[in-house]
């Protein structure tokens, strides 16, 4: 399992270090796109609890109106967005706090979250091309590594050290330990970047408030989907990543990490 699990995260990694050497940033909108297709398909399945047909025509219209609204992102419609998101991001893990499992959510309550699901994958998508063609490939990759290295550092600490639960009603593997080692490698990993780019342009002490909220922001990325995945009864929120699960379970912590660190760079001044 953790062979096939280093083979794709590998195969993935290859995907998007090509998308971000290539000079036209169409390449890197396509491969949002292509990210966001499969995780509205997964997040419509978690929800709704409907047919895979269904699922993909219900996701196509929105990445069609995704792809079209790519021409009109600006720096202005990217802060109230990212501002939207990192509120809504608040307002989520606060209600992490009262989750208890039902198993029988009502169909509206499945409506609404998959409008909620829906809103933060808009957020997410538009921040990434917002940042990736305003601020480049070193930032983008940036922020896309504050969660890869917090998430794997979470996983082997906790897996190691873990002995306190972090939220043992929405998914028992997490742990405090884990949550500490993740915010450890990230603190170090953004130490590391400070060196090499000079914050480009900030300060020491605000470049690593913004990475650790950010780091932090991905953890209730991942619970918010967890939440999603118990209700919906099943461990993987699809099977198109060997080994990882769907694509949703690899970019549940980006979605609340990306608007919290656009949010944070905007208001640094930055804009």
């Amino acid at each position: 399992m953790l062979k096939q699990r280093v083979i794709t995260a590998v195969i993935l990694a290859l995907i998007v270090a090509v998308c971000l050497l290539q000079q036209d940033p169409l390449w890197m909108r396509l491969l949002f796109t292509v990210m966001l297709c499969a995780a509205t398909y997964e997040l419509i399945l978690l929800t709704l609890r409907t047919t895979r047909p269904l699922a993909i025509t219900g996701a196509l219209p929105f990445i069609a109106l995704f792809w079209w609204s790519g021409d009109y992102v600006n720096a202005l419609l990217i802060f109230w967005q990212s501002l939207t998101g990192a509120v809504l991001w608040v307002l989520i893990s606060i209600g992490l706090c009262f989750y208890r499992h039902s198993g029988n959510w009502p169909l509206l309550a499945r409506v609404l979250l998959l409008g909620l699901g829906l809103d933060l994958l808009w957020i997410c998508g538009h921040g990434l091309v917002f940042l990736h063609l305003h601020y480049g490939a070193a930032v983008l990759f940036y922020l896309l590594s504050l969660v890869w290295v917090a998430d794997i550092g979470a996983y082997f600490i906790g897996k190691r050290f873990g002995r306190h639960k972090l939220a043992p009603s929405i998914s028992p593997g997490k742990t405090r330990e884990g949550l500490l080692g993740g915010l450890a490698s990230s603190l170090l990993w953004m130490i590391v970047v400070y060196q090499a780019s000079a914050g480009w342009g900030l300060a020491l002490l605000p470049f690593l408030l913004i990475g650790v909220i950010t780091s932090l922001s991905s953890v209730f990325g991942d619970l918010f989907e967890s939440v999603l995945k118990r209700e919906a009864g099943v461990k993987d929120s699809s099977r198109l990543l060997p080994g990882h699960g769907g694509v949703l379970d690899r970019i549940d912590g980006l979605l609340a990490a990306t608007p919290v660190f656009l949010s944070g760079i905007l208001f640094a001044g930055q804009m």
